[in-house]
């Protein structure tokens, strides 16, 4: 209780700070206070994209388990045009779109498209509509990664975006700047769902990032027994 009413007492710094925390309990609390604190932001950026970027040991939360994310989108914060793509709905991005078509090709201050955002955010049906609207499915982050939106999206294992990347004409084996491919990604994670879905779609296991390591041993070193048993199934397949 000391706890959250010093946070209370923070204003919006405190209420950051919870999200930041990944403080369900407190974020709760001073959202039901006041709920205004949805839409709270700081030079850091909006309690939104705090929450969205949530980490969970090398990867991040995925947006189905993110239950700060969805204390926060309950109380309809207000939202940049790439958080609509990322957490908006259809509607909202039907609308963002038609009223400024050019925001389908614009890039974020990280770098990313709204289709990166989109893909991380596990948004399928946003992700529909950006690519009806003309969105590169292999469009590459113009930042330090170079990474697709099927290579975000393994980030936070939205293996429902994936599914409609894949089906749009992602390009499955494509290389981050550091050499990583999708499935690399998926296998550090342990994401089951999706290394079958990328095995399904053609990633190739045998590939290698520049030290050597092939998904196999990522899903290994991280002890993720499921996805390196379907990955040592998926190696044997190709000798």
């Amino acid at each position: 209780m000391l706890i959250a009413l010093a946070l209370a007492a923070a204003g919006p710094a405190g209420f950051l700070a919870a999200v930041r925390a990944q403080d369900l309990t407190n974020v709760e609390r001073l959202l039901e206070a006041d709920p205004s604190l949805a839409s709270a932001r700081d030079e850091k950026g909006s309690a939104v994209a705090a929450a969205l970027g949530a980490r969970r040991g090398d990867g991040f939360v995925p947006r189905r388990e993110n239950r700060v994310l969805d204390a926060i989108l309950r109380r309809q914060p207000r939202l940049a045009p790439w958080e609509i793509a990322a957490v908006g709905t259809a509607e909202a991005v039907r609308a963002q779109v038609g009223s400024d078509p050019a925001f389908v090709k614009s890039v974020a201050p990280n770098g990313w498209t709204p289709l990166h955002a989109a893909a991380f955010a596990d948004n399928a049906a946003a992700a529909t509509i950006l690519l009806d609207a003309g969105a590169d499915v292999n469009a590459r982050a113009k930042n330090k990664f170079d990474n697709t939106p099927l290579q975000v999206s393994m980030l936070s294992q939205s293996a429902e975006v994936a599914k409609v990347l894949l089906a749009r004409g992602a390009e499955v084996d494509a290389r981050m700047s550091e050499g990583a491919t999708a499935l690399h990604e998926a296998a550090q994670n342990g994401d089951a769902v999706s290394i079958r879905m990328l095995l399904d779609a053609g990633a190739d296991p045998a590939l290698k990032m520049p030290n050597s390591k092939t998904a196999l041993d990522l899903a290994r070193a991280a002890k993720h027994k499921d996805a390196a048993r379907i990955l040592q199934s998926a190696s044997a397949k190709k000798r």
